[in-house]
């Protein structure tokens, strides 16, 4: 017992606790509020934990909508969570999952580079530090992200012991992804057929050679069990028939393309692309594996069509350095051991301290809403005297409705954008509609006249109805100072 508090409590040991630290305090100091996204996923979990899994849309004011809640699990684990924990659990558990990345990122970087766990921490680190940039939120990505990196690790360890009995882990993966964030599951098979190329001995290609056939077997068998959730193979092609449309993608930030150098976040992934190049120009050639390049390349091209792409292309960015530069222990730059330690316990300390300081004031201040002024819109609209929520029709741009659902009402969109195009509900593309709105071919008056909205909700000065003009409707709300109102519709 002694000697292992003795080996816990090591100065060395210290590291670990720096490294896991640093991306977190990061992202404490970047992200301290819930994603946007999180009313519209508890909405989604509410119902499911009410009334069971659903096929038609419930929470939107449009009838019929034929529906896949491609994030149905983690929707309803979203939804307990706050109700058990409230706001300050969804953020906890958001960085809970990013040591579970780190986690992830050390393991797949200790395994390749033989043990070399100084290097392995440096790129876990850069890694996870980039990826907080713009990628650690409260969506379910950050389950996929874990599961990415878990599926690579069981891949490598395959790869390295040339047992396949770690591959019986991965069909779990496949299962796990496909009911929990079914949108990004395709990443799955595709990063198998990566590495099954790899495994084609071609000296010509450089390839590395390793037995195909456990590949080819688990890769059926992860298409097969992914057909194991409430949706079908609907889930299995989610991402098919609600990503890819050019007027689709420019209507959600994260599907436009990569621009580099318009932004920090964006002068940082050029730069590190960059550097990763130049070290794989001077690193050591013969670790230089063409299952890496491939997943490099083919995520960066991912990237350059969709901002939501560049996530993967960080997670698989930096860790084939580790096999590259396996040798170099960058511990050997300082020499002077007692100089080591003196330096390990000040950043311990310092890094234990902010963490501790600042993880408890950011959480506590985890605000419950997206934004003041929307609380005190759909106040007004409660103190109006609505009382059958779900059966008033509610107008809201595509960035609000998910607040709206949350407080029980309909309204006329949200942010789950792939759900009001017509191939996936198979009746109109609402989405189109309100986007002729936007551009002035779709008039408000004709919106009003299709639909007879109880109540409005204009959150922009940008949005066709801020300027409303009509005798149907009174303004009983507004915040000029982040130019938000609410119109009611007037008894005829």
């Amino acid at each position: 017992m002694k000697g292992l508090r003795e080996k816990l409590f090591k100065i060395s040991n210290l590291k670990f606790v720096v490294a896991f630290l640093v991306p977190a305090i990061l992202i404490l100091c970047l992200n301290q509020n819930l994603d946007n996204d999180s009313w519209y996923v508890l909405s989604e979990g509410r119902e499911i934990a009410e009334n069971g899994v659903y096929y038609t849309d419930q929470l939107s004011m449009h009838e019929g909508l034929n529906i896949t809640v491609q994030n149905y699990g983690f929707a309803t684990i979203f939804y307990y969570v706050h109700q058990t924990f409230g706001a300050a659990g969804i953020y906890l558990g958001m960085l809970i999952l990013n040591f579970v990345v780190c986690f992830w990122l050390y393991k797949i970087c200790h395994l390749i580079s033989n043990k070399n766990a100084n290097l392995s921490l440096i790129i876990m680190v850069v890694t996870d530090c980039l990826l907080a940039l713009s990628f650690v939120v409260t969506r379910a990505q950050m389950v996929s992200f874990g599961i990415f990196l878990a599926l690579i690790y069981i891949l490598e360890l395959y790869i390295k012991t040339n047992k396949a009995k770690y591959l019986l882990w991965v069909p779990l993966l496949s299962v796990l992804q496909v009911n929990l964030h079914a949108s990004l599951w395709p990443m799955l098979p595709i990063v198998i057929g990566v590495y099954l190329i790899d495994s084609i001995r071609k000296p010509i290609l450089r390839t590395q050679g390793y037995r195909s056939l456990p590949l080819i077997i688990v890769l059926v068998a992860v298409v097969l069990v992914g057909l194991l959730n409430p949706y079908g193979i609907k889930m299995l092609t989610f991402i098919f028939t609600s990503y890819g449309n050019p007027r689709f993608n420019s209507m959600v930030k994260e599907l436009l393309p990569y621009a580099p150098l318009t932004n920090l976040f964006s002068i940082f992934i050029y730069m590190a692309l960059c550097a990763v190049i130049f070290l794989y120009a001077f690193g050591e050639k013969k670790n230089v594996r063409v299952r890496y390049l491939l997943l490099l390349f083919g995520f960066l091209l991912l990237g350059l069509n969709t901002v939501k792409g560049l996530s993967q292309f960080v997670l698989v960015l930096f860790f084939p350095l580790a096999l590259v530069y396996k040798d170099v222990h960058p511990e050997r730059l300082i020499d002077f051991r007692p100089a080591k330690n003196a330096l390990m316990l000040w950043v311990g300390a310092i890094a234990i301290a902010s963490f501790a300081i600042v993880c408890p004031v950011v959480v506590a201040n985890v605000a419950d809403y997206p934004n003041e002024e929307s609380v005190s819109a759909v106040d007004a609209i409660d103190a109006d005297g609505a009382l059958e929520k779900d059966h008033l029709k509610v107008y809201t741009g595509y960035n609000d409705g998910g607040y709206l659902e949350w407080r029980g009402y309909k309204p006329y969109l949200d942010p789950r954008g792939e759900v009001f195009l017509k191939k996936n509900n198979g009746k109109e593309d609402i989405l189109y509609e309100w986007d002729d709105l936007r551009n002035g071919t779709f008039s408000t008056a004709s919106l009003i006249e299709k639909y007879n909205f109880d109540y409005i909700f204009s959150h922009s000065n940008h949005d066709p109805f801020y300027n409303l003009n009509d005798a149907r409707y009174e303004l009983i709300f507004n915040d000029d100072t982040y130019t938000a109102k609410v119109f009611k519709r007037v008894a005829e």
